[in-house]
């Protein structure tokens, strides 16, 4: 953007009304415009490059409670087995290969004879028209995999004409350049199944695997159906109100040749409609399918609509005997919005095995159902340098990890641990000090563990981040139950260069509409810190329907004033050239971009990051709906500072110097800048300034010409009646030889 239309987005800003504003949440969406920029390719599942990934046949019981990855990797390396075959296109009947360059018509092709005879005493020409001979063709179509084999009539792609009066037979032969069959080749690799493999159950990632969108699930872990795709982008992004067809989970191939109705096989799952995302319409679903390989069909087998509550609900279905043959699957799939984050459904606990009866319906299993979000005192990450100097201070007192036992009876647990580990090794192990030892049949029971001055991060790690896993276990009097992956789970506690609030995963979309509202997140840096200095502002921004990457906005940072954004410590609206941002979308699902500040700003105590808008169009910041900082959030309308409405945090993030940027030569933002007042702005006939260090001033147009420039000092009234309306740089320099810009509108 240029000099003059910066100015212009400034002008218009300072003299709006605020008008019309608000704040608001929105599903997760995003557009057309915003997907062409990021240009991600779409991943076949089944056919990478001309990687064919085979897939192995499963044995029943097939389970999966989703709290660990069992979806096929479509990756390709050396250690993989991968054989390659060379297929051709086209064959004859008998099986022997069409030589290279061959090409065939699907219609008849022919020979035109010319000949000249007397009719009614004129000379005249006669054309005879004759059928090439066929041949049948035996052709493989190297378009997809599986490949198709059919045969077909086909004509050699050439047409001849001969005259009866000259020597040469025929005159002349020509083909078409377009022709409907050509022998061509194609070389696939097929890439045998690993032993990391043999676990796994699905073959497609359309689904997202969290534990961000389930309220108060049976286990660790759920699926998410909803309108993104794998990469977190819409089915359909050419119309907000197109559905149709969306995510599907399909399992592997499954052995059921050997099984009869005598096997009492049974598929169970749990449902819930919502969770934390957004609820499905009545007309939206959920659909159940089975495969029939003979028959090479999926049959519709069990459905529901969307409904009002989030409860899980729960289905328990008997298979029939036209379905037990090798190679039967079965698949999940949802109907509904194809515009994007929209009508989620979460699903949990697929449990398909034989022997069991229409009343198996308990999982029989105590398992965690989510993992802490943290292990730090109010924060989810801070930054290294920060923690070696305030440890003690920073540390969870008490952790909380919920537990549910979905059986039938009570379970007596037995001791359990947290451990600390840096690089795979044990650093530090914490025993789990129950208070209650037996939980009752169905019901949820919170592990606490009271870790008060009991463990820490080891602090003389030299690296300048430091990355730890935080392992805790379940042990009951039946372990190992039905599933024993439920029973870890790890908690990754990241020490990098910021600070955040959020898990690091949007549910929703926040922002504010109207000219120049502004946006403040609160953070404060303990009193052993005292101060550092930030060098960028790290933020989220979830695409929207409406692509807002051309809408500019303020980088701020404030002090704090009796608990509210005060006074303005930093402003990318107040340098000598105002530097605007703008949102930036091509960092994956749920990524962040680092927006570098100009100059590196010092903070201490109570600070606040965020923006001012430069235009009306909300930015949609991502929300985390699972961490509430709803008191660190605060938005100005025009009339002051207030606290949101909304519950959750915000996914933006103040990043501090580290030894990492060291080949930074930032300079250091000018606090003195502060002491020096200029009013009033706008101004219409004198302006006012005030400072008893200042020294020289010189005032820039929009041009960069200097307009003004003397001596002064003190108290100084500067006329600027005689000025053009516009924007003008006010350059002082103090006596220290310091020079501070303001910029200045001038409106008569």
């Amino acid at each position: 953007m240029n000099k003059v239309n910066i100015i212009l987005i400034l002008t218009l800003l300072t003299f709006s009304i605020f008008g019309f504003s608000q704040e608001s949440l929105e599903p997760l969406k995003t557009n057309l415009l915003i997907i062409k920029k990021n240009s991600f390719k779409d991943k076949n599942s089944s056919n990478n490059n001309n990687y064919i990934f085979l897939e192995d046949t499963l044995d029943i019981p097939v389970i999966d409670d989703f709290s660990t990855n069992k979806f096929m990797i479509y990756d390709v390396d050396s250690s993989n087995n991968i054989l390659d075959t060379l297929w051709y296109a086209l064959f004859d009947i008998n099986n022997n290969l069409i030589m290279d360059g061959s090409t065939y018509m699907l219609t008849p092709t022919f020979k035109y004879i010319y000949d000249s005879s007397e009719v009614n005493g004129l000379d005249t020409l006669l054309i005879t028209s004759i059928q090439n001979s066929s041949d049948s063709l035996i052709i493989f179509n190297l378009n997809s995999y599986p490949i198709q084999v059919d045969t077909v009539l086909a004509w050699p792609n050439i047409t001849f004409v001969d005259s009866t009066w000259t020597v040469d037979d025929p005159d002349l032969s020509f083909s078409s350049d377009s022709p409907d069959l050509f022998q061509d080749s194609i070389r696939l690799f097929f890439v045998e199944p690993s032993e990391s493999e043999n676990n796994n159950i699905w073959v497609d990632d359309d689904v997202y695997l969290n534990d961000n969108f389930p309220i108060n699930p049976w286990t660790l872990g759920v699926v998410t159906f909803d309108g993104i795709n794998s990469k977190g982008y819409p089915y359909d992004w050419t119309s907000p109100t197109a559905v149709g067809w969306a995510d599907y989970l399909t399992s592997k191939p499954i052995f059921l040749g050997n099984k009869t109705m005598s096997d009492s096989l049974y598929i169970s799952f749990f449902y819930q409609c919502g969770g934390n995302g957004e609820k499905p319409d009545l007309d939206d679903s959920l659909v159940l399918e089975f495969y029939i390989p003979s028959l090479e069909q999926w049959k519709y087998i069990w459905s529901t609509n969307g409904i009002e509550n989030d409860n899980w609900l729960y289905k328990h279905i008997a298979l029939e005997n036209i379905y037990f043959e090798d190679g039967f699957r079965f698949r999940f799939k949802n109907y509904g919005s194809l515009a994007g984050g929209l009508d989620h459904w979460n699903l949990d606990y697929i449990y398909f095995d034989e022997n069991r009866s229409i009343n198996d319906t308990l999982m029989n299993d105590w398992a965690f159902t989510s993992p802490p979000l943290t292990v730090l005192e109010n924060y989810t990450s801070i930054p290294w340098n920060h923690y070696k100097k305030m440890e003690s201070n920073y540390l969870l007192n008490n952790i909380t990890i919920p537990t549910f036992n979905s059986s039938e009876s009570s379970k007596l647990l037995q001791p359990c641990s947290m451990d600390i580990l840096f690089r795979d090794s044990v650093f530090q192990n914490i025993p789990y000090a129950a208070t209650i030892l037996n939980v009752p049949e169905l019901s949820y029971f919170d592990m606490v563990y009271n870790t008060t001055n009991k463990y820490q991060f080891d602090t003389t790690i030299l690296d300048t981040f430091a990355s730890f896993d935080v392992r805790f276990n379940l042990s009951t009097n039946t372990t190992p139950e039905r599933l024993s992956e439920n029973d870890t789970i790890y908690v990754q506690q990241n020490f990098y260069n910021f600070y955040s609030y959020d898990d690091g995963s949007a549910e929703s979309a926040y922002g504010l509409v109207g000219n120049g509202v502004e946006l403040a997140y609160k953070f404060e840096l303990s009193e052993e810190i005292s101060s550092d200095t930030l060098r960028a502002i790290k933020i989220h921004f979830s695409p929207s329907v409406n692509d807002v990457s051309s809408e500019g906005f303020f980088i701020q940072i404030w002090a704090d004033s009796e608990g509210l954004p005060g006074e303005i410590i930093y402003t990318s609206d107040d340098q000598d050239l105002p530097e605007i941002f703008y949102p930036q979308y091509n960092t994956g699902i749920n990524g962040f971009y680092e927006y570098e500040l100009p100059v590196l700003v010092p903070v201490s105590g109570v600070y606040y990051i965020g923006w001012k808008q430069a235009s009306a169009e909300r930015l949609n910041i991502g929300f985390d709906e699972n961490i509430n900082k709803q008191e660190n959030i605060f938005y100005n309308m025009g009339s002051g500072f207030e606290n949101t409405i909304f519950e959750g945090a915000l996914m933006m993030r103040p990043v501090f110097i580290s030894e990492m940027d060291g080949v930074l030569n930032l300079p250091i933002l000018n606090r003195k800048q502060n002491d020096i007042k200029i009013y009033p702005n706008p101004a219409s006939s004198d302006l006012y300034l005030e400072n008893e260090n200042m020294n020289f001033l010189r005032v820039f147009d929009i041009s960069g010409r200097i307009v003004m420039q003397r001596h002064i000092n003190g108290l100084n009234t500067i006329s600027v009646e005689s000025f053009k309306e516009g924007v003008y740089i006010f350059q002082i320099t103090l006596e220290s030889g310091d020079t501070i810009n303001k910029k200045i509108i001038i409106s008569h």
